[in-house]
């Protein structure tokens, strides 16, 4: 249950960030305030949508998932087997990371 719960968290950090950044923006130039919270909320949003498309989209190959495993297999002297898996989860990670820039960009872009 926590597992899920801490799973699902995280983003966090990216919120707690926009979050600092719009009390600075709000010392700086209060008058910028409604612009700043509109565009973060909308990069935010994005950066957290895409991760979890991504994860719904692709269940079964997910990145960490793909290197523990390729570790598994380099304990049981497989190297052939890890060096294919680590490559699978490079490959997880750059589709992950277009497909959450492609939401960032979407939102970002007011679509």
């Amino acid at each position: 249950m926590f597992h899920a719960i801490a799973d699902r968290l995280r983003a966090l950090p990216w919120l707690v960030f926009a979050l600092i950044a719009t009390a600075v923006v709000f010392v700086l130039a209060p008058h910028q305030i409604g612009l700043l919270i509109w565009s973060l909320s909308k990069l935010c949003f994005g950066a957290y949508l895409g991760y979890w498309i991504d994860r719904t989209i692709y269940p079964y190959a997910r990145p960490h998932d793909l290197f523990h495993a390729a570790e598994r297999y380099e304990v049981q002297k497989l190297r052939r087997a890890a060096n294919h898996l680590r490559h699978q989860a490079s490959l997880a990670t750059l589709r992950r990371a277009a497909v959450m820039a492609a939401a960032i960009v979407a939102l970002g872009l007011g679509v």
